[in-house]
């Protein structure tokens, strides 16, 4: 096994096992979920939004992100919801845009 590989399985495994920890920080939940899937679960960030985007208008709403969110496997109370939704909303404006959906950093740092 590669060098990259083991490195991205031993990432997976220990995001996995934070997981099942009881983690409830909504953002840390998401970067957890994000490595357990690996590097296809941060590029697929992309595709999940397109995916979460039902009107097909480029950005998301509360109910789209709420459904999204749980689609993508994470378990949120409504108020973490919200809270997730407000630090990626960063211009206040009610919706997520893409560029605010990847370029927040918060689900990599």
């Amino acid at each position: 096994m590669a060098s990259t590989e083991r490195h991205e399985q031993d990432m997976r495994q220990k995001a996995a096992r934070a997981l099942r920890g009881g983690v409830r920080d909504p953002i840390e939940m998401l970067r957890l979920q994000c490595l357990a899937r690996g590097a296809a679960g941060i590029k697929g960030l992309g595709r999940a939004f397109r995916i979460m985007d039902d009107d097909g208008n480029k950005k998301l709403d509360l109910n789209e992100f709420r459904k999204g969110i749980s689609d993508y496997g994470l378990v949120l109370e409504e108020e973490e919801v919200r809270r997730l939704f407000g630090l990626f909303d960063r211009d206040g404006s009610g919706t997520i845009s893409f560029d605010e959906f990847l370029g927040s950093g918060y689900y990599l740092r």
